[in-house]
C-alpha cells in the first residue's frame, strides 16, 4: 500500500513530493518539481492514492466552501476557496490554480478527484495543518515552530523523517500519511462532495474544538499529547498517548496474522515487533 503526498506551492516554487508505504518510510522524496514534469513521477510512484495540499477547483459560488467552514468550527482554519469570479487573477490564489493543474494531471493519469467512499485510485484534497492537529489530538502550542511540531507528529506516527529536511517536505509527508490512513479506513471528509472536501485522518470531527497544547509541549523532543491508535482497525477511533490503545496491540497482531496467512507482506512487521508468526508458519 502506497500513498503519494504533494505539497503545492506557487509556480516558481514547484511541488514537493513524498511517497510513503505502509511501513511509513519514505520511498521517494522530491522537491521543486514542475507541474509539467509531474506525469512521469505519478506513474513511477506506484501509489494507491494521491493526497494533495490544495483544493481541486474554485468553489461553485461565494467565497468559501462548506468543508472549510466545518473545519473552522472545530478550530482548524484553512484558506477559504472562493468562486472563480472572486479568485481568478488574484495573486494570492495563484497557488490554488497550481493545485487545480495538479488535480488535472492526476486525473489524466488515472486518478480522478475524490468525492466520497473508497479513496483507492483517486486524488484527494488534504490539509497538513488539520492532519497534524487530528493526529496529535490538539493544535501546536503557542510559539511552536511549524516544521518542528509537524515533524514530531510524523515521528509519533512512526514516519521516518531523516529526508524531510524542509517544511514543505514535512507537509508532503503529512499528506501521504493522511492518504495511507484513508486507505485503511481512517478518513472523514466533511462538506459537500460537489464543492470539494478536505479529507482528515479520523472517522469524525470532535465534539469540541481543538485547542493548543500546553507550552511545555513545544520543547524539543516532546511528542504530541495524543496519537491515533496504530491497530489499523477501520472502526477504531481511539486516541492514545502510546502506540496502541489498551488491548489494541492484540488486534494489530491478529490482523497481521490474517495478512500473513493470506500471503500478504506482514511477516516483516511481526518480526520487527518481536511477535511470533502464526503457528503454521513457524
Amino acid at each position: 500500500m502506497r500513498a503519494l503526498g504533494i505539497d503545492v506551492g506557487a509556480s516558481r516554487k514547484g511541488l514537493d513530493l513524498v511517497v510513503l508505504d505502509d511501513r511509513r518510510r519514505p520511498l521517494r522524496v522530491a522537491s521543486r518539481v514542475a507541474v509539467d514534469r509531474l506525469g512521469p513521477l505519478l506513474e513511477e510512484a506506484g501509489a494507491d492514492v494521491i493526497a494533495i495540499d490544495a483544493p481541486p477547483a474554485w468553489a461553485p459560488a461565494g467565497r468559501s466552501r462548506m468543508t472549510e467552514r466545518l473545519l473552522a468550527a472545530v478550530n482548524l482554519h484553512a484558506f477559504a476557496t472562493p468562486s472563480a469570479p472572486h479568485g481568478r487573477g488574484v495573486p494570492f490564489y495563484a497557488w490554488m490554480e497550481v493545485g487545480f493543474e495538479v488535480f488535472a494531471a492526476a486525473e489524466a493519469h488515472g486518478f480522478p478527484r475524490y468525492r466520497a467512499g473508497d479513496p483507492r485510485g483517486t486524488a484527494m484534497e488534504v490539509f497538513p495543518h488539520a492532519s497534524a492537529a487530528v493526529l496529535a489530538g490538539c493544535l501546536p502550542p503557542k510559539g511552536a515552530r511549524k516544521k518542528a511540531w509537524r515533524e514530531r507528529v510524523l515521528r509519533a506516527q512512526g514516519v521516518a523523517t531523516d529526508e524531510l529536511t524542509t517544511a514543505d517536505r514535512v507537509d508532503a509527508a503529512l499528506c501521504a500519511l493522511t492518504g495511507l490512513l484513508a486507505l485503511s479506513g481512517k478518513r472523514f471528509a466533511p462538506g459537500d462532495p460537489a464543492e470539494g472536501v478536505i479529507v482528515l485522518p479520523a472517522v469524525s470531527l470532535p465534539a469540541r474544538p481543538y485547542r493548543p497544547a500546553p507550552p511545555e509541549a513545544s520543547d524539543e523532543g516532546t511528542v504530541p499529547l495524543f496519537r491515533e491508535c496504530a491497530c489499523g482497525d477501520p472502526g477504531c477511533a481511539e486516541l492514545t498517548r502510546t502506540e496502541f490503545a489498551p488491548g489494541h496491540d492484540a488486534k494489530r497482531k491478529s490482523m497481521l496474522w490474517t495478512r500473513a496467512r493470506e500471503g500478504r507482506d506482514a511477516t516483516d512487521e511481526l518480526r520487527r515487533r518481536g511477535w511470533e508468526l502464526p503457528p503454521e508458519m513457524r
